[in-house]
């Protein structure tokens, strides 16, 4: 169901303990201590511990994952999206087991925890907010538990939202904000999965959606965009100057600017996410690996397999790429990723 394409059998499926469990360097104290320190923002706040098996380009240094409770130990994290002031994150859980889920079997073995007091085991919204003190995570207020919801993401202003809703093929959705109840975008999606939308603007002048689908005779994920401006949506249109004849494109993300396009990509041996910059006449070009992961036949406990879902935050300081990262753990003398049995799903941070 979602968008994770190095897909790997399991040979045995023990509890995941390892990967999850990084260790967590020392948090910056809280203003409100006696001693005055600083409080915690985005470009200083608590990391675990460096990630290895990426290949970072484009001035992106120091991946580490990021520590509890934002490392949920088992279950399924996904669709990571960082609002652009960098102290919340978006994201989906649900407590079956990622990796029983996709190894072949199907398998729906509950491994996570009941999170922020949803008692659901299919996938939901939920939104940490960085304190003082590091992250806390509730549920996200327009998330309705009776539905599988995924892939949430706001504009800048915050006061929109875009989600995915699963029930047959994948649907996009909007809701108001800080909570409504979501409706479909009409975009007449017929039997296409959408999903993995990023919205751009404001209501009061014209919002642009950007997403991935298998629409058209194209069984392979390319990447969409639709503008609503007025009272309707225009035609949905393929972003030119990204797909090739065999890649893989999804989880499409613009900077503030929108003059360059991060999405996840497979591309040959190549598999992680890439960028591309807009040229004068709206195509785009120059794709190139930013996150590359690790795709030889050997696999280590502690590399990541699995590197997607970008999103940027623009600090004072600098710049922070947010990523989901797969992280193999419990090999169990496991030697190459066709039959490694475990994967830790990390939300996990890049710096420039």
């Amino acid at each position: 169901m979602r968008t994770w394409w190095l897909v790997v059998a399991a040979c045995n499926s023990a509890p995941r303990t390892a990967a999850q469990d990084a260790t967590v360097d020392a948090a910056i104290p809280d203003a409100s201590r006696p001693d005055g320190a600083a409080a915690l923002d985005p470009w200083n706040q608590p990391l675990g511990s460096a990630l290895a098996g990426v290949t970072l380009a484009d001035g992106w240094t120091d991946l580490r994952a990021l520590p509890a409770p934002m490392q949920i130990t088992g279950g399924w994290t996904d669709s990571l999206f960082a609002t652009p002031d960098g102290l919340h994150l978006r994201f989906a859980y649900q407590p079956v087991d990622f990796f029983d889920f996709i190894n072949g079997s199907g398998a729906s073995v509950l491994t996570g925890p009941e999170l922020a007091g949803d008692p659901s085991t299919t996938f939901q919204l939920f939104d940490a907010t960085l304190t003082g003190s590091g992250w806390t995570i509730a549920a996200d207020p327009v998330d309705v538990t009776t539905v599988t919801m995924a892939s949430p993401a706001s504009n800048a202003s915050d006061d929109l939202l875009v989600l995915t809703e699963f029930d047959g093929p994948s649907r996009l959705y909007y809701a108001s904000l800080p909570a409504s109840t979501p409706a479909p975008i009409p975009i007449g999606s017929g039997a296409a999965n959408d999903d993995n939308a990023k919205i751009y603007g404001e209501l009061a002048t014209s919002v642009a959606i950007y997403f991935e689908s298998n629409r058209g005779s194209n069984a392979q994920r390319t990447l969409y965009t639709t503008t609503y401006a007025g009272s309707a949506f225009t035609p949905v249109t393929q972003l030119t100057g990204i797909a090739t004849a065999t890649s893989d494109d999804s989880q499409p993300f613009l900077t503030a600017d929108q003059q360059t396009l991060y999405f996840t990509s497979v591309r040959g041996a190549q598999y992680g996410v890439f960028a591309a910059t807009r040229q004068p006449d709206g195509s785009w070009a120059n794709s190139h690996g930013v996150a590359l992961a690790t795709t030889d036949s050997t696999m280590f406990a502690g590399n990541v397999t699995y590197i997607g879902e970008a999103s940027i935050v623009e600090a004072p300081e600098g710049e922070l790429l947010y990523m989901m990262c797969g992280v193999a753990e419990n090999l169990h003398g496991s030697a190459t990723y066709g039959n490694a049995n475990d994967v830790a799903l990390v939300p996990c941070v890049a710096r420039r």
